[in-house]
């Protein structure tokens, strides 16, 4: 592929094959031969498909192959993100791990896709203990009740979910320094759990 360098940026970012195709002039079957052939070489993240429309994540650098938060947040999630770096985990790992990470993280696209992740947990207690000792439990209290309110997820123990907001810090926190909600009822879930939440009134509405 000639200029391949050049074919990306002019592509980068969120595209679909018919914005391809006008970007580089070309007929839309082109598009998705081209779309095919920088998948394989790793420059391409897909979301969408069947009756949504499929959206094409278009990066100059390669997405990192990797087994960890990244693709655990990719299975599931709605709008895909694209690694800013190799995510490797070794040993026992799944959405538990990653939401978690993506706490730890604190990427607001990462952190939105991981909220996905709440309707796929296997071991609560696993995730309670993550959560304990990485001091976030307040955290993934409020993020849970904001995940319940927008998308499915499953139900949380009832044990659990006191022994989070036992947690909750005696002064407000911000999960993400100048982010906060223009939310009226992510407010609320805000001042509950004592976590300022970043998602705006559109974040959550786009995960619907």
């Amino acid at each position: 592929m000639k200029d391949i360098g050049g074919i990306l940026k002019r592509i980068e970012g969120k595209q679909t094959a018919d914005t391809i195709a006008k970007s580089l002039g070309i007929k839309q079957e082109s598009a998705l031969n081209l779309i095919a052939r920088l998948k394989k070489q790793g420059f391409v993240a897909t979301e969408g498909g069947g009756r949504q429309k499929r959206i094409y994540s278009i990066s100059t650098r390669r997405i990192p192959a990797e087994n960890g938060m990244f693709a655990v947040i990719n299975r599931h999630a709605k709008a895909k993100v694209v690694p800013e770096f190799i995510h490797t985990v070794h040993g026992r790992y799944g959405p538990e791990g990653a939401i978690i990470d993506a706490i730890k993280l604190g990427d607001i696209r990462v952190l939105q896709g991981s909220l996905y992740l709440f309707n796929h947990i296997k071991d609560w207690t696993r995730l309670h203990a993550l959560a304990r000792k990485h001091n976030v439990e307040a955290i993934l209290g409020a993020l849970y009740d904001l995940t319940r309110k927008v998308i499915k997820a499953r139900k949380m123990p009832i044990k659990m979910r006191k022994a989070l907001l036992v947690k909750r810090p005696k002064k407000l926190i911000e999960l993400i320094r100048g982010l906060r909600t223009d939310s009226k009822w992510i407010g609320e879930i805000s001042a509950e759990w004592g976590v300022k939440l970043p998602f705006s009134a559109r974040d959550v509405e786009e995960m619907k």
